[in-house]
């Protein structure tokens, strides 16, 4: 904080106690004070620079500036985000809802057989990707190839999607499982080429542990934790994809990793506007929840 003295060699002047590390930073300080009306001189001592002002204006001089330099401290030290409301009960059931309805799909298509015919229709094929049928990106996140497929990416897909929801709400989170699903089996066709085909939400749920890294990450960038590395979510995003989706048998371990890059992706676009913000209130819950909805029977419409 600066203050200010008499100084004899100079009558009807007063310098700063605190000296500027440089003639630049003086020079910072003196229009500092200029802006607010008065006229300071930058001059050289044989301690270093300082800032000469006009006696009667030393109290004023000297507020303006350690409010300035309070406003730039806290610049450089911003406070921490808004915690992430609380998970509800009713949040994480509806999230297991809809993880649900995957097995709930699945089992009507067996029943009914017609899952042979779906998949034709619907999988992820890269050829045909690539030739323009984008639906299939979609449809494919909702058929699987067996039972415990979709077991699977139910009781993950639900976890990842609740705990998503404790910061964006069930509707924002839904639609960010399926751009990161949807982006991410577009970046495996397009990585394939034209001989690979896959089914499954596996994509999608990666994105979603994508989205809670890319987010992560951001909060890490903001400053709170900065010491630690903002590195360390995504790094644990990675580790998630590796112990539940790692390489293996009629695994399409790139379509996670695809998957997880646009969440991630996603998740750091939205901590844009939602950094210091609250999750989404209602409308844009069911705006989001709508949307995904439409997505989803519009692609089934186009296969």
């Amino acid at each position: 904080m600066a203050a200010f003295e008499d100084d004899h060699d100079a009558p009807g002047r007063a310098l700063a106690r605190a000296i500027p590390r440089s003639k630049r930073e003086a020079e910072e300080w003196a229009l500092v004070l200029v802006a607010e009306g008065l006229h300071p001189e930058t001059r050289r001592t044989d301690e270093g620079w300082r800032i000469e002002v006009e006696a009667e204006a030393r109290p004023t001089a000297d507020g303006i500036l350690a409010a300035w330099q309070a406003e730039r401290e806290e610049q450089r030290s911003p406070s921490p985000p808004e915690p992430d409301a609380p998970l509800s009960l009713h949040q994480l059931a509806l999230a297991y809802a809809l993880a649900l309805g995957l097995v709930g799909f699945h089992l009507f298509l067996e029943a009914t057989g017609r899952h042979r015919a779906y998949v034709d229709a619907g999988d992820s094929q890269a050829a045909l990707v690539l030739a323009g049928e984008l639906h299939r990106t979609v449809t494919a996140l909702t058929l699987h190839s067996d039972l415990t497929h979709v077991a699977g990416n139910a009781l993950f897909g639900g976890f990842f999607l609740a705990a998503l929801a404790g910061r964006l709400g069930t509707g924002c989170a839904l639609l960010a499982f399926l751009a990161s699903g949807t982006l991410g089996n577009l970046a495996n066709a397009l990585w394939y080429g034209h001989a690979h085909s896959s089914v499954g939400a596996s994509t999608g749920v990666f994105g979603l542990v994508g989205v809670l890294a890319g987010l992560a990450a951001w909060r890490r960038h903001q400053g709170w934790a900065r010491r630690r590395g903002v590195w360390v979510p995504l790094g644990a995003g990675l580790a998630i994809v590796a112990m539940l989706g790692g390489p293996g048998p009629k695994v399409d371990f790139s379509a996670h990793l695809f998957g997880l890059a646009a969440g991630a992706a996603a998740g750091l676009a939205i901590s844009l506007p939602l950094a210091r913000r609250p999750r989404p209130g209602p409308p844009a819950q069911l705006t989001a929840f709508l949307a995904s909805v439409v997505l989803v029977l519009g692609a089934w419409r186009l296969a």
